[in-house]
């Protein structure tokens, strides 16, 4: 059986559960007053639309998209008789221009939706990550350091395994999360079955975490 899910906030997660079961990290988006003050009146201010509609996009990368820009594929394209392709995909997280020239036209719209935002996790909100425990409180402690240390030196892309708990904190620091915006949700299996591996490798097909799959 599993006890009930709890909400961890970052100062918290010392008071996590002390046993065996799942775990999903979850950034709850912000724009701040100043970033929202300041683009309104940049878009206001625009000597044209194109111009406002630069602001705008701006603002939408670099306080929203790029957080949750998915690491690029490697994918190779082939057929008969043809040349095979390979190459990397990004991820294009690009806001959409009828988006962007609404925007443009009234920039107020900003303040709805940066209340709605701010709401918008977990109940919106895709996981960053889920993982498992056999000791939750543990291994989050662990998440939190090794997030704190990338923070002040970011190792360089292939220093670190992706697939593993420095994996998800090096996709953090490298995108500058605010890790006082993170959060995340425990369940707690009643014993050290392994069932929690079942568990976790089912919420990962299923709920697609941004910054890592396994």
């Amino acid at each position: 059986m599993a006890s009930e899910i709890q909400k961890h906030l970052w100062a918290d997660l010392a008071n996590a559960p002390d046993g065996p079961g799942v775990y999903a990290w979850y950034y709850s988006p912000e724009i701040t007053d100043f970033d929202l003050d300041r683009t309104i009146e940049a878009a206001r201010s625009a000597s044209d639309r194109v111009e406002a509609e630069r602001v705008i996009r701006a603002m939408l990368d670099g306080r929203l998209f790029h957080y949750f820009r998915e690491e690029p594929y490697t994918a190779a394209v082939s057929g008969p008789l043809k040349p095979t392709y390979v190459g990397s995909l990004e991820h294009d997280t690009a806001a959409s221009s009828s988006l962007v020239s609404r925007l443009a036209a009234e920039p107020d719209r900003l303040r709805t939706i940066r209340d709605v935002l701010a709401l918008s996790a977990p109940m919106f909100a895709s996981p960053l990550y889920i993982g498992m425990a056999t000791v939750l409180r543990g291994r989050l402690a662990r998440h939190k350091e090794l997030i704190e240390r990338f923070r002040s030196v970011v190792p360089r892309d292939g220093q670190v395994s992706r697939n593993s708990d420095a994996g998800f904190a090096w996709q953090v620091a490298k995108r500058k999360i605010p890790p006082e915006r993170l959060f995340v949700f425990t369940c707690s299996t009643t014993s050290d079955d392994g069932t929690a591996v079942d568990i976790e490798n089912i919420l990962n097909r299923i709920c697609y975490p941004i910054l890592g799959r396994n």
